[in-house]
Formats: structure tokens, sequence, C-alpha cells
């Protein structure tokens, strides 16, 4: 959601990338305007602490007009890196997926791509035929800005391939963010900061889905008392079996987690004690642990 923006806090472009002036005819740009991070609150409402835990840079930011038709706005974050940009758009891709920068969709007047270290958001108020194709080109003309591709996130390769759900895979850093795609605990109980990454996605099973998690820390000892804490906090009264700690919670769901290195490994929401056990174990031997044991 928009709202009036603070003359302090958004900056009128030439600086930087310059986005398209006339990517439809009879479409009319407005003044390009660039917003910092000190101003990303006054610029959204409730979204702003997503862009913040990717680190976003800039925002570049421009609307387009034509009579009778939506008004269309043009938003270009600039990440730190293109593992950040990947983070943004894993965020959500519901809808048509489109041949646009390195991954994009578009529902309902709502166009998201990321290309390189650049995440692009463009939305029409409402959606016409004439917007969406507007949106669509100007989308292609956007991403010709933002460079040579970019390596998607090296923590993909956390989670294993078989029975994952690739549309459901998040990238992040930060406990808000993770409360963003799954709500884990109001206090920041893994010790989530901008020098952790971590990956998620949904494997499907026989009995239902299950949630997996895998966090990268700094080091072994940050990664060992991350995992104490989810124990103490998280597992507290939980009758824990084996060496992965394999508990059934009070909705009848099961949860396991190990720590493997400098990585903590967490299966949440498990529909059956067999399909978590299984689907740690997987992970585990995934990121190197031998015969999905834990160090």
């Amino acid at each position: 959601m928009h709202c009036v923006i603070s003359v302090m806090l958004l900056l009128t472009a030439p600086g930087g990338l310059v986005l398209p002036q006339a990517p439809c005819p009879g479409w009319t740009a407005g003044p390009q305007k660039t917003v910092l991070p000190s101003g990303i609150f006054d610029y959204m409402d409730g979204a702003g602490e997503l862009y913040l835990g990717y680190g976003f840079r800039k925002l570049y930011v421009r609307e387009y007009r034509k009579s009778g038709q939506p008004t269309i706005v043009c938003e270009l974050y600039e990440l730190p890196t293109a593992a950040d940009a990947f983070g943004l758009f894993s965020y959500d891709r519901t809808g048509e997926p489109l041949k646009i920068g390195q991954g994009a969709v578009y529902a309902s007047g709502l166009l998201l791509a990321w290309h390189g270290k650049y995440f692009l958001r463009i939305l029409a108020d409402r959606e016409t035929p004439e917007s969406k194709q507007c949106a669509l080109e100007l989308a292609k003309q956007t991403i010709k800005l933002c460079g040579a591709p970019g390596k998607p996130p090296a923590a993909l390769q956390w989670l294993p391939k078989d029975n994952l759900d690739a549309e459901t895979v998040h990238y992040f850093h930060t406990h808000m963010c993770l409360n963003y795609f799954h709500f884990l605990a109001t206090k920041n109980i893994l010790n989530l900061s901008g020098k952790t990454e971590a990956v998620m996605g949904t494997y499907n099973g026989k009995q239902g889905k299950s949630l997996a998690l895998v966090v990268g820390y700094p080091s072994v000892d940050e990664a060992r008392r991350a995992w104490e804490q989810f124990r103490k906090v998280y597992l507290a009264g939980l009758s824990l079996s084996g060496p992965h700690c394999l508990a059934k919670l009070e909705n009848g769901r099961w949860v396991a987690g190990s720590q493997v290195g400098r990585k903590l490994v967490l299966v949440l929401e498990s529909p059956t004690r067999e399909d978590c056990l299984k689907l740690i174990e997987q992970i585990l031997v995934c990121n190197g642990a031998k015969g999905g044991k834990r160090r």
C-alpha cells in the first residue's frame, strides 16, 4: 500500500538507474524517485521489514498513466546480491510464470521478477487487458537495465530435491522474514540475523506435507547455541526420542531437529512420525552428515 512520501526521505533521481520513460504508446511516465532504506516506512505500510530483511540499498520508483487506464507503479529494488534478489522473489511466486529475467510471475495486475541483484515489482491498481500488456512490456524493458544474470543462493542445495515443491522454497536471513513465511515464535529463538542464511520448503508425502528449514550460521558454536535454544524453548515439555529429538506436538504434527556442523536442520509440522524421521535423515545426508546422524 502506498502513501504520501516525505520529501526528506524520497529523493528525485537522476543518480543510478533510469526506469523506462515511454514503455508503451500513449502512456505517460511521471518523475522517477529513489527511496532509501531510511525512508521505506514512509513509502509503504506493513511490508517494509521484509525489504530491510534482505538489505535493500535503493528502490527506484516511477508511475505510468494513460487516460481511461489504471495507474501502473514500477518498483525496482537494488539488493546486495543476486541471492537476496531471488530471496525477495521467493516471497510470493503465485501466478502465471513468465519468461522475463531469471524468474517472473503475473497475477491480477501484479508482476514480480528478479534478475541479477535486482527485484522488480510492477502493480496496477486494477487490471485491464491494456494495463497487463503495458506491464509486461515495462518489465521486459526494465530487466534490460539490470545487467548480467546472477547466481541463485548456494543454500538452495541444502534441501534435497526428492518430493520438494520447488515453488514453496524461500531463501532469507532474519527472524522477521521467517515469520513472514512460517510463524515459528514471537522471539528470535533461532538467533537469525543478517549474518545467517536460511532456506525452507515444503515436501509432499503420502500422508500430507512437511516443512523443512535449514539455517547456516557463521560458526559451529553459533549453530550449537541456536540448537540448544530451540530445544529449550520450542521443544520444552515435549517427550523427545532418538538422536534427532523427534517429538509430537499438541496439534498432532511431528517435529525433529539436528545440528550438523555450522547448520541447523529442522523438520516442522510433519503429518507422521515416519515422514518426519525419513525427511530429516535425508536432509542431514544432503548436508554432509554421514548416515543421517547429527553432530
